[in-house]
């Protein structure tokens, strides 16, 4: 091919007009990958590990979460991001853009920690400004030598094959654009729609007007608004919703009886149960504490406004006049609705030892007026398992009396937990902004470790001022998950991670429920199958005991792929399950034996070996052998050969002299 003299020329300026500018452009910012597992401050500090890449991963119907940052080197204006489609290179299937929601990340200014947080606690110290949540601006200016947190949320569509797809995340302003690799890696498995973990996150509705404009209680708008709040309540995988009682209508008629209207009660009560995906209802409380507040002794009925007939007009009647006749409606009510063993009633929340005999006092009389309705509280004793259903302490109190609590459980009484971030000992997992973005996520691995079948947490919206942006109030963050707007709420990054908590809690029950259909295939001989055990030795990984956990970000991830790898592996021949006593990451193996016990299955024809002794399974698929350890030689390895394949399971073992 002839070229001319100008035409190289022309192209070679060309060239390097390109090359100067793609140079100028680079210089003005750079974009990188971040796990969604650390805060990003403003001003770079503590700046986590920065990749050049968003490597994800998840399952079909989950809902993940990626972060990248952009370093500004000047300043920058109209800022903006866009996400391509996302293909797999080996099929040509392809992900659309639309899936992938972004934000950027919002800081607020704390002047002060959260009490009884040692520093090295903290994800920073106080007076400093904290990113939490997801700016509904999309497009903002950013200084040089700042750094913004850009948000990524991606809804794994249902019915996309498996395989790993890639795209790219562009930021572009008027100083340059760069594109971020992104690929995501989507796994054989469905997360599902049904909840196996009861989350409550307790909403209020009394900033309506101060936040949303709204000033008629029970208008169209403020159902409206509240289907809103129904709505994130869901997509965060929330399955439990409050009514008030005070929303039941009381008339007091000419004869001195009562009557009850549920018409409000059941309105509210329908804009959660329209949503599909609530599966409880909660409701109480009709006692509160005496003069001294919460530290009073003593605990009484609450007065009910009530609409009297003769005078028309509302008159006050103490609770002893109505409680007996309001709990019989009330449960008559949620029978034929079909609600009564969805409901979960509150006696009054937070005993503690120097009240729980008037609190027994008040469950015992609820129970009698209205016996088939399940009762819950947050607690703060164990003086109290004869008259409750649901016990929820709070971390610190079920960590340090956890042997009273866990045999509890086991005669009967469910077992959940809460947390207060400012009331809660300095060592546990924390709700507050101040604390590592990683304790929400952690909260739901500590339900499945300790066998805790649900979480209650008091403030999805508390907000103690009038605007929570500027002003925190004193319980820093942890009155609420979400940040008001006129039409609705923005999601923070701890509400965020607490649904990506519950998902990964999915996956722990996936695998245990495929482990116990296994069990039950076998048959009697396979009752020493413990489907939760691999569970919580995965989960072990991750969270220690009560106390401690990892704040590594690899770690937990790791530790979640490692579950999708032993629901692959149970399925994918030679089929094998191994268990082990004890479990590992249970502690340390002791005694001077260092002996650990193999129980194992597998399917016919699988010829096993153990730690390079082969055995013979039995017609049943069963073998057992004693494999000793050491500080030197902590694994047992079981390997599994078949017509099909090989494979290789690897337990290791804490060896203490």
């Amino acid at each position: 091919m002839h070229f001319t003299r100008s035409y190289v020329q022309t192209s070679a300026h060309l060239l390097v007009l390109i090359l100067f500018c793609s140079s100028v452009y680079a210089q003005s910012f750079t974009v990188s990958g971040v796990s969604d597992l650390v805060r990003v401050f403003e001003d770079g500090y503590n700046l986590p590990e920065l990749d050049d890449n968003l490597e994800l991963f998840g399952i079909r119907n989950e809902i993940i979460s990626g972060q990248l940052v952009i370093q500004a080197k000047k300043n920058l204006t109209d800022l903006s991001v866009k996400a391509t489609d996302l293909v797999d290179s080996a099929t040509g299937k392809k992900i659309n853009a639309e899936i992938i929601e972004w934000n950027f990340t919002g800081s607020i200014l704390l002047t002060e920690n959260a009490p009884n947080q040692p520093a090295d606690a903290l994800a920073r110290e106080a007076p400093a400004r904290f990113p939490d949540y997801l700016k509904s601006e999309k497009q903002m200016d950013i200084s040089k030598n700042q750094y913004q947190a850009v948000w990524l949320t991606i809804s794994i569509p249902e019915t996309i094959p498996p395989g790993r797809y890639s795209g790219n995340v562009k930021v572009s302003c008027k100083e340059g654009e760069q594109a971020l690799p992104l690929h995501i890696t989507v796994y054989p498995f469905r997360m599902p729609d049904e909840r196996h973990l009861k989350v409550t996150e307790w909403y209020t509705t009394r900033h309506f007007q101060k936040q949303h404009g709204i000033s008629e209680m029970y208008s169209n708008e403020w159902f409206e608004m509240l289907g809103k709040y129904a709505d994130n309540l869901v997509s965060h995988r929330q399955n439990i919703f409050q009514v008030p009682m005070n929303s039941i209508g009381i008339t007091k008629l000419a004869n001195e009886s009562l009557e009850f209207d549920f018409t409000r009660f059941d309105q509210i009560a329908n804009v959660f149960w329209e949503t599909g995906k609530m599966d409880y209802l909660e409701t109480g409380e009709l006692a509160r504490f005496g003069e001294k507040a919460w530290f009073d002794t003593e605990i009484v009925w609450k007065d009910f406004t009530v609409s009297d007939v003769e005078s028309d007009q509302e008159v006050t009647l103490p609770g002893e006049e109505v409680i007996p006749y309001l709990l019989p409606a009330f449960e008559n009510h949620l029978r034929s609705k079909g609600w009564l063993d969805k409901t979960l009633f509150h006696v009054k929340d937070e005993p503690t030892l120097r009240n729980v005999p008037a609190w027994k006092e008040k469950s015992a009389l609820i129970h009698q007026y209205a016996p088939e309705l399940t009762r819950i509280d947050a607690i703060e004793t164990t003086f109290l398992f004869d008259e409750i259903e649901i016990a929820v302490p709070k971390l610190d109190y079920l960590a340090e009396w956890y042997d009273v609590y866990e045999k509890a459980a086991r005669e009967g009484t469910e077992l959940w937990f809460y947390t207060v971030g400012i009331y809660q000992a300095s060592r546990y997992p924390n709700k507050t902004i101040d604390m590592p973005v990683i304790d929400n996520r952690i909260l739901h691995w500590i339900n499945y470790k300790y066998d805790l079948s649900g979480f209650l947490h008091w403030g999805w919206n508390q907000w103690y001022s009038e605007d929570p942006f500027d002003e925190v109030g004193m319980h820093i963050g942890d009155g609420w998950h979400v940040y008001p707007t006129e039409n609705g709420v923005l999601n923070s990054l701890r509400w965020e991670q607490m649904r990506n908590g519950i998902q990964d809690y999915e996956y722990f029950w996936m695998l245990e429920n495929k482990i116990r259909n296994l069990k039950d295939s076998l048959g009697s001989h396979f009752l020493w199958i413990d489907p939760a055990q691999r569970g919580r030795e995965i989960c072990s990984q991750v969270v220690y005991d009560f106390e401690h956990h990892t704040d590594d970000p690899e770690i937990l991830y790791r530790a979640k792929k490692e579950v999708i790898e032993e629901l692959i592996e149970l399925d994918r021949s030679p089929r094998i399950y191994v268990q082990t006593n004890p479990a590992i990451n249970s502690g340390t193996v002791k005694e001077r034996s260092y002996l650990v016990e193999i129980f194992g299955w597998t399917e016919g024809g699988t010829e096993i070996t153990v730690n390079g002794e082969v055995l013979e399974p039995d017609v049943r698929g069963m073998f057992l052998r004693n494999a000793r350890v050491s500080q030197e030689e902590n694994e047992v390895i079981v390997e599994a050969k078949g017509k099909n394949g090989d494979k290789k399971i690897v337990r290791r073992f804490v060896v203490e002299k």
